[in-house]
């Protein structure tokens, strides 16, 4: 079995490793495509701390090789691969692929009978890859218990702030997108989201404009390549309103609480939506999402080492990564 290894940050290698034995409850996939996303970056540049030598990879999709006679998932079978899995050995009861534990940068992965989820036909393997970030808007509403007609300030998050906003009209609430990216403003715009503003000075008068003279409902700041001064939403919200705060992995966010505690604001940590995941296909095969405006680039795995030297560049010199889906292709 071949694998991409990383030896140190800054160093990964193609290299080979035993081959995978099928055990009891578990099944063999062939891991056909991956995605490189930010966290895969932050652990190849060492910004992410692993135990090397390390496998790193967050999210794929891949075929089903070998499965037990009596197994549910079935031989020939297309499956998404859950990045987050329940281990009671854990600190935290969870395994995170790429992160805690080696990831889908490989050829091979046994995975358990829960850990992968079958894919209709109607959905496509790049429409496979934004399963996490509907996951994580369904995870985010029902935390916060948004209701129909509700007005909820979604603050940065690129293509992850895109995919919330399309599913919050979904359930009929109103999303209100800020950002200082124009791109992603625009972007936005383009996927049927009627409420985008900048964030600046003039958000606070523009949310009240949309609301009737109201606060917004509840607010989310996501913290993918967001640079905007979190506590910003407080002021923007009501009393006892929700506000979210979400990533990937953890990461360090410095929060002003005290406009938080006088309004008696619940405050909600969101890094993972395992338990999201089937609605969040059920959702893309029934078209809910508009993805059309998403940029997707296809490459074959030999040109990971290079990608992944070109990002962590841009990642160490804290400049903003391509809003983008960078798709590798892991051939048979």
């Amino acid at each position: 079995m071949k694998v991409w290894q990383l030896a140190y940050p800054h160093n990964l290698q193609h290299v080979t490793a035993p081959d995978l034995k099928l055990s009891e409850d578990k099944v063999k996939v062939k891991v056909t495509k991956a995605l490189l996303s930010e966290s895969d970056v932050a652990v190849y540049s060492g910004a992410l701390k692993v135990k090397a030598p390390f496998i790193p990879g967050r999210f794929a999709i891949g075929q089903v090789t070998e499965a037990n006679a009596d197994s549910f998932i079935k031989k020939g079978e297309r499956v998404y691969l859950a990045g987050v899995t329940e281990d009671e050995c854990a600190p935290d009861g969870l395994r995170i692929a790429g992160e805690t534990t080696d990831g889908f940068y490989r050829d091979f992965v046994l995975a358990g009978v829960d850990d992968v989820y079958p894919l209709p036909s109607s959905v496509t393997d790049e429409a496979a890859f934004l399963i996490d970030a509907i996951a994580l808007a369904e995870h985010v509403i029902d935390e916060m218990h948004i209701d129909i007609g509700q007005h909820v300030i979604v603050l940065g998050g690129g293509l992850y702030g895109n995919i919330l906003c399309q599913i919050l009209i979904y359930h009929r609430a109103v999303p209100i997108f800020a950002d200082n990216n124009p791109e992603r403003l625009a972007r936005a715009k383009r996927s049927g989201i009627y409420y985008t503003f900048p964030n600046d000075d003039t958000l606070k008068s523009r949310v009240m404009e949309v609301t009737g003279g109201n606060l917004a409902d509840g607010a989310v700041y996501l913290a993918f390549a967001n640079r905007c001064e979190p506590s910003v939403l407080f002021p923007l919200v009501k009393r006892d309103a929700y506000v979210s705060f979400c990533s990937l992995s953890g990461k360090s966010l410095h929060v002003n609480l005290e406009h938080a505690l006088k309004n008696n604001i619940t405050i909600k940590g969101i890094t993972e939506s395992r338990e999201f995941v089937s609605t969040a296909i059920n959702l893309l095969a029934n078209k809910a999402v508009n993805f059309s405006e998403f940029p997707f680039r296809s490459s074959r795995e030999e040109e990971l080492p290079a990608l992944m030297e070109k990002y962590a560049n841009l990642y160490e010199s804290n400049a903003y990564l391509p809003e983008q889906f960078d798709i590798l292709k892991f051939i048979f």
